[in-house]
């Protein structure tokens, strides 16, 4: 009697063990940083525990957001959301058991995200930070299309910049990796590309230069 009272005893926490196991609800399998798959250009994701509570901790053009994260009923996902001047923005996190990615989706988008090691994200972080440094831009570029208009030059007074053109001398603030102001009453971004050469945004006109 004893050993089949002790066999179901055990077959119960057996079946406690894969229930709890198989419902999806597995902080350690979130835990970690979680990079964008193709792009290097990107600030690692972390998602950590903190007294019993999960985060999503993300960048968002040089802006690092923290998200408390819940999972869903079932626990087959992990849940946040982000508050934005113009509304709320979900967040979804599901784990990839096959690939072992993590697949994030927001405002109706989904990434892939592949683990990192903790030193392997910060040397990320550094070499993003590095790419976007503002200096970069300072110099005069040339218009890659139109070789003949007038250069531009970026200068840096101190802690301010300046954008040079032949028709007048503007300061320039540096805002989420990217020179923003208004240009002759229109919106202006002046970022750096991948390819090393600058973007000037001007209205919905894209002009690309490259270093003189």
């Amino acid at each position: 009697m004893k050993t089949v009272t002790s066999s179901i005893f055990k077959l119960l926490i057996a079946m406690l063990v894969f229930s709890a196991c198989s419902n999806g609800k597995d902080p350690e399998k979130y835990i970690g940083y979680w990079v964008e798959n193709n792009n290097d250009l990107t600030i690692p994701t972390e998602i950590k525990e903190q007294a019993g509570k999960l985060y999503i901790i993300a960048d968002n053009d040089g802006e690092k957001i923290e998200m408390p994260a819940t999972f869903d009923e079932n626990g087959k996902s992990l849940h946040a959301k982000h508050l934005t001047p113009s509304g709320s923005l979900d967040v979804q996190a599901v784990y990839l058991d096959e690939s072992k990615h993590l697949k994030i989706t927001m405002a109706n988008s989904s990434t892939e995200f592949s683990k990192l090691s903790e030193t392997e994200a910060k040397e990320r972080a550094k070499k993003v930070e590095a790419f976007y440094d503002p200096n970069f831009l300072v110099g005069k570029w040339m218009n890659l299309k139109a070789t003949d208009a007038d250069p531009i030059e970026i200068r840096k007074d101190g802690d301010k910049y300046f954008l040079q053109t032949a028709l007048n001398n503007t300061e320039i603030k540096y805002n989420k990796r990217a020179f923003v102001w208004s240009y002759l009453n229109s919106p202006s971004r002046i970022s750096r590309l991948k390819n090393g050469n600058l973007q000037w945004e001007l209205g919905a006109l894209r002009t690309e230069y490259k270093r003189m």
